[in-house]
């Protein structure tokens, strides 16, 4: 029997000579991953983030489900062509590979990242856009920080807590960082937007076991933030 489902590719290998194995998020199935089968032969383009409507077949005893037919669910089209986009695509791809750790299906989590995904797609200014994905996808999994103030003059990194105290970090960019999590527009500059992702890539490390995604933010530096 043939089902279908929505899902959000996250991560795609070959298989054998013709075949690849692809995973995907998705709002029924949570983390999943399918065999498409001749899709090297085909040379189907599938891209990192897009949104798919799946045909597929899995048995019970397996792991992994048979691709019958994938198809755009979305088309998206400027995050592919885009060449800082598409940087930051491969960021976001390598962030959730590792968050998205459990196979139960989120979907509220779903949706946030396919919203996510769509704001990219027509996004302009980007500086702070990891800011804003990261602190909210953190929010999404029950990571966020605590507000012990409603205008903090600090950031605790080990006990994940915004203070009352000053701490090493300058008042820009934890104001910068505090918008972020409270989902206020972001008025700063390039500086304190590198300084405040810098913070919360440390955040993650200290909170989330074995987080590193070294080599995309990298080439965000260069990028984004040179």
């Amino acid at each position: 029997m043939t089902d279908k489902t929505i899902g959000i590719l996250i991560s795609k290998k070959n298989y054998s000579e013709s075949s690849v194995v692809l995973s995907f998020y998705t709002e029924e199935l949570g983390l999943i991953s399918f065999i498409f089968k001749g899709a090297r032969k085909k040379k189907i383009p599938l891209f990192y983030l897009g949104i798919y409507e799946i045909a597929y077949f899995k048995r019970p005893e397996s792991n992994l489900g048979i691709i019958n037919t994938i198809d755009p669910a979305i088309v998206l089209a400027d995050i592919y062509i885009n060449p800082q986009k598409l940087i930051l695509s491969f960021f976001l791809v390598d962030v959730l590979k590792e968050t998205l750790k459990v196979e139960q299906p989120d979907k509220q989590v779903f949706n946030f990242i396919k919203i996510q995904i769509l704001e990219l797609e027509v996004q302009e200014d980007l500086i702070f856009f990891p800011i804003k994905f990261l602190s909210s996808l953190l929010q999404n999994l029950g990571f966020s920080p605590i507000f012990e103030d409603e205008n903090p003059k600090g950031f605790d990194l080990k006990n994940g807590k915004f203070t009352k105290e000053l701490t090493d970090f300058d008042d820009e960019t934890i104001r910068v960082l505090h918008s972020a999590f409270a989902h206020i527009p972001i008025n700063s500059d390039r500086i304190s937007g590198h300084k405040a992702l810098n913070i919360l890539m440390d955040y993650c490390k200290i909170h989330l076991p074995n987080f590193n995604v070294d080599k995309s933010l990298k080439v965000i530096r260069e990028t984004l933030y040179a």
